[in-house]
């Protein structure tokens, strides 16, 4: 456990300094595009390490199991929903007080279409697996198992929001936390929480790119 917070936060300094240097900096799209997909994938490593290798467990233990079709469709939605309603409602007020809940990352990987198919490659397929893996499959089924059910949602939430570093974030990857841990459990697969997590990660790429060339 100790080994794979450390790498976790390991990773979330490496995107919080890439987003830092994001525009008006040296280093190319593909380079900060690249730096934001190792530190994603470096959450798998703890999983790997004390999982499969180190105590032999398997994969379905960590949740690579077959959902329930119909019952995970119709919470995968609902969580979508929950999600969006309450991301409107925050950037909302976060308007009033001139603040953003999250930086633009689209320069992150360049502009233009192949700068949005990396960014929704890194956001949408690498960002929702590693980080279900770790904070749900592997963080929130420990301290689960530990703590018990309460504390186990509550600290792995808090982990995921934090990781996430910007304060303005928080509360709302904090209910996202909340949300896709529950419907880990209630499914008992990590892939519905994958592609919810995928889902929104997708919408708000999209909706950012067309702002962005409404704008241009």
């Amino acid at each position: 456990m100790a080994f794979g917070a450390a790498v976790m936060l390991g990773a979330a300094t490496l995107v919080a300094s890439i987003g830092q240097l994001a525009p008006g900096r040296n280093l190319p799209a593909s380079v900060m595009g690249s730096l934001v997909m190792a530190a994603e994938l470096a959450l798998l490593l703890p999983v790997w390490w004390l999982g499969p290798c180190k105590y032999r467990l398997s994969w379905s233990s960590l949740g690579f199991r077959p959902p329930d079709s119909w019952r995970a469709v119709g919470l995968g939605c609902l969580t979508l929903m929950i999600s969006m309603c309450f991301n409107a409602f925050w950037a909302a007020l976060l308007a009033l007080w001139g603040l953003e809940m999250q930086p633009q990352v689209l320069p992150l990987f360049g502009g233009g279409l192949v700068g949005l198919f990396a960014a929704l490659l890194a956001g949408g397929v690498f960002a929702p697996i590693a980080e279900e893996v770790f904070f749900r499959g592997y963080l929130h089924a420990g301290l689960r198992a530990r703590l018990g059910h309460g504390c186990g949602l509550v600290l792995s939430s808090s982990l995921f929001a934090v990781a996430h570093v910007l304060p303005t974030s928080w509360p709302p990857i904090f209910l996202l936390g909340l949300l896709f841990a529950l419907l880990f459990e209630a499914t008992g697969s990590i892939w519905p929480a994958i592609a919810a997590h995928s889902a929104i990660n997708v919408l708000g790429l999209l909706a950012s790119y067309a702002l962005a060339s409404s704008a241009g």
